[in-house]
């Protein structure tokens, strides 16, 4: 796509800390920016994206947002300033307080596109405020994948058949090649997970996973990279279930490159996904991918293919199919391989924010 000149583009994202949505709306700016549209970033002066704003050309605007900052007369007022000052004919939200509070401002700044990102695999409550935004207020929807277009067409299906929407997955950036594939194989097989310790990303069922191979006799490892508040909990499982010397929760891991390197297999055990980004980010460093067959899985893994799609919470299917690549190296090879092909080809940065730019301009 050719660069692009005088078209105003907001980026509205003041969630304080660094996650899946944070960090997709921080790199579009970035890409937007590169493209030649003058970029601007509505952001928590305090968040993580107000620091890494600082290290870009692009233009903030910071402001702090509360679950009720929407019935603030005055910060809806300093966004409508700020708004019509600019010029902005296109924002982009990504939370539902930021759509709520700058929703509002938007439309009555009358900008002209006013696209809300949709990106958690949650049911949207069918609220009298809801129902406004989504049909007053909103011109155009993005949605991570089609299980959470789906999930927002429960209650909205009528309202989106007038709008323009779009799915775009989660955009990767691929490692260099020096630093993925599959070398010497590891004498036991590497297992790994990724994710914050809570009850949606259901790493309890690990535990039964791993119980599973023990008994079986089976030569493994499972790391566990990430933190969170069932840190604690889940230490105090693996040492009663006596698998200590099987699994390993590694805390927050800044190099996930390294980590990705060092495993044989990656598998996710969410009960939901929007879109499970550490899948495809796996799949970038060639290593075949497992997870239940739920939510948007099935548009990541082709089962067979890439990876496996467990039927939903069965622990015991998990753990078979594990054996199966842990006594055929080949095929976990060749899985990995198939899974670098499809991130590429569905996956790849540049070519998600190309068809971002197209759908917004």
């Amino acid at each position: 796509m050719a660069a692009i000149s005088h078209k105003n583009i907001c980026f509205f994202n003041t969630t304080p800390f660094w996650g899946g949505g944070e960090k997709w709306h921080f790199e579009a700016a970035l890409m937007s920016s590169e493209k030649g549209l003058n970029t601007f970033f509505v952001a928590n002066k305090n968040s993580v994206i107000g620091e890494k704003l600082a290290s870009t050309s692009i233009q903030p605007f910071f402001i702090k947002t509360t679950r009720f900052s929407f019935l603030n007369p005055l910060k809806v007022s300093k966004l409508i300033t700020f708004f019509k000052t600019n010029e902005i004919e296109t924002v982009i939200f990504n939370s539902p307080n930021d759509l709520k509070l700058g929703g509002m401002a938007a439309y009555f700044a009358k900008i002209p596109k006013i696209v809300y990102r949709r990106g958690i695999a949650v049911k949207i409550k069918n609220s009298v405020l809801n129902k406004w935004l989504f049909t007053r207020v909103i011109t155009h929807f993005i949605f991570n994948s089609e299980a959470t277009k789906k999930l927002v067409a429960e209650n909205f299906s009528s309202i989106l058949k007038t709008k323009k929407t779009a799915v775009i997955y989660n955009a990767i950036a691929f490692p260099k090649d020096d630093v993925i594939g599959y070398s010497i194989p590891n004498s036991i097989l590497i297992i790994g997970n990724a994710g914050r310790l809570v009850e949606q990303k259901g790493q309890h069922f690990l535990l039964d996973i791993a119980q599973f191979l023990k008994n079986k006799n089976v030569a493994f490892k499972i790391l566990i990279a990430g933190e969170g508040p069932l840190f604690r909990e889940l230490q105090e499982k693996i040492q009663k279930n006596g698998l200590a010397e099987q699994i390993k929760l590694l805390g927050f891991v800044s190099d996930m490159p390294s980590f990705m390197q060092q495993i044989d297999v990656f598998v996710s055990t969410a009960k939901w996904e929007g879109f499970g980004f550490v899948l495809a980010e796996a799949m970038t460093f060639k290593k075949p991918t497992l997870a239940f067959d739920v939510s948007s899985n099935p548009e990541l893994i082709s089962n067979e293919k890439t990876g496996f799609l467990i039927p939903a919470f069965n622990t015991e299917v998990f753990a078979e199919k594990l054996i199966i690549l842990n006594n055929n190296r080949e095929k976990l090879k060749q899985m990995g391989n198939e899974g670098y092909l499809f991130a590429k080809e569905n996956f790849a940065k540049e070519k998600q924010f190309e068809k971002l730019l197209k759908f917004i301009l």
